[in-house]
This record gives C-alpha cells, sequence and structure tokens, in this order.
C-alpha cells in the first residue's frame, strides 16, 4: 500500500520527521529523513524494547555526527541505514520503510 508522506518542498535536509499512517491493520509510526541526496525511513521504534525513538511528537535526538538516539536507553543508530552502533541493541537495526518519489511528493511503501 502506497502513503503519500509530504510534499518534497516541505522537508528540509537534515531533519528526522514523524509521520503516522494508518493501515487497513494499525497505526504505524514512520521516521523520514532526507540528508544529502537521500531518503531513508524506519518504523518509528528502538529494536531494544519498541519505545517510540522520539522523546515528543516530531522531536527526535541526533548526536553531532548526525546518528540517532533512542531518548529511553541511549541506543545510537546510524542515519542511511539503521545499524546500532552503540548501547543496548548493538547491531541490531530500525526496520526500514521503502520511498518513493514522484515529481512533488514522498511516499512510503507499506506491505
Amino acid at each position: 500500500m502506497i502513503h503519500r508522506l509530504a510534499e518534497i518542498k516541505d522537508i528540509e535536509p537534515g531533519i528526522w520527521y514523524e509521520f503516522n499512517l494508518q493501515t487497513d491493520e494499525a497505526l504505524i509510526s514512520l521516521m523520514l529523513l532526507y540528508q544529502g541526496d537521500k531518503y531513508t525511513a524506519f518504523k518509528n521504534f528502538c529494536p531494544h524494547q519498541g519505545r517510540r525513538m522520539n522523546y515528543s511528537l516530531g522531536k527526535f535526538l541526533v548526536t553531532a555526527e548526525g546518528n540517532l538516539v533512542c531518548p529511553a536507553h541511549g541506543a545510537e543508530f546510524k542515519p542511511d541505514d539503521g545499524l546500532c552502533i552503540n548501547g543496548p541493541c548493538l547491531g541490531q537495526s530500525l526496520e526500514p520503510i521503502h520511498i518513493q518519489l514522484n515529481d512533488d511528493s514522498v511516499f512510503a511503501i507499506i506491505p
């Protein structure tokens, strides 16, 4: 199923965005980042205990190096592939979401 997330013009580079999507089965929270010339998206939960990665609505902790940090237990994730490089879920990864673009919008493809 394809879900429109946002217009490309509204996504600023280097900022994590949160989107909540209603599917036929559940409400899913996603995180989206545009960095360089690449969009990456993941389900918004830490593999350590399943907690959301945002500490407040649409607010995420990011290190000086650009890694995403879980606010609950400090797990640190690489933004390009979601791999945990520090913390209680070392070696695990955020669950990726496939992104598709057209001329003006960003879409998430949810199986």
